[in-house]
């Protein structure tokens, strides 16, 4: 028997104040605002947008989908933050029940940057460090690439990868599941459930890359394929 949960919806974090500054383009920001000098990426607070943001998406997730059966999060303060505000959505008594099913997960991080870290430099040398690595990029591509002494998307596709064997199990089986993560996590996520190719799942971010609190939902249909295969119902779909 194949064990596989019914439903795995994945939702992006919210707004962070790194996401603010940068609009998304890592190595731009020119000047490191006080408070988020020496913060490390995994430490990034939510801006009161994305606060906004998260609230309405859980009510959306509450309309469409109703109660979840289990609930796991990247342990990242932006990540836990959003799950926090998803599920204050919910009634009281669904809450109850779902914070009690509710996991912290590391192999649900964001790609690590390593040396380029945002919080971690000053901007004239990240700037530069990141000029050096994009040439790079160029020719060794964009999937395999490491940051110096950070992860490629292919470090982040095994994590996910592990993952997955985590929630393929008896004990998970024909659950409704709520994944909060990270841009490149989810992303690679769409590497194994959709069969994709390294270039293909690389080009299908950079012509939609995940949206804050954007939400994708796969259903498990086991009338695709020999045995069963999960179908993408839709993608990055926002509701704010």
């Amino acid at each position: 028997m194949i064990f596989r949960p019914k439903s795995l919806i994945f939702v992006r974090h919210a707004e962070s104040v790194w996401n603010a500054l940068s609009q998304g383009q890592r190595g731009t920001v020119k000047e490191m605002p006080a408070g988020l000098k020496n913060m490390p990426d995994y430490k990034t607070p939510l801006t009161e947008n994305g606060i906004a943001q998260a609230i309405k998406t859980g009510a959306e997730l509450l309309k469409q989908f109703g109660e979840f059966e289990t609930i796991y999060h990247s342990p990242w303060v932006r990540t836990t933050k959003t799950t926090e505000l998803l599920l204050n959505s919910f009634p009281k008594k669904t809450q109850g029940k779902m914070r009690k099913r509710c996991f912290r997960n590391l192999f649900l991080i964001e790609q690590q940057f390593g040396d380029l870290d945002l919080g971690i430099s000053e901007c004239t040398d990240l700037q530069k460090k990141y000029n050096e690595f994009y040439e790079r990029r160029k020719i060794a591509g964009k999937f395999y690439l490491r940051p110096p002494n950070g992860e490629s998307w292919w470090d982040v596709c095994m994590r996910t990868h592990t993952f997955l064997d985590i929630i393929f199990r008896p004990n998970r089986h024909g659950q409704r599941l709520l994944i909060v993560s990270h841009g490149v996590a989810i992303q690679t996520f769409r590497y194994h459930l959709e069969r994709l190719g390294e270039d293909e799942v690389v080009e299908l971010y950079q012509h939609d890359k995940c949206k804050n609190c954007g939400v994708s939902w796969y259903e498990w249909n086991p009338n695709l394929g020999s045995r069963g295969r999960y179908e993408l119902r839709f993608w990055n779909k926002t509701f704010y």
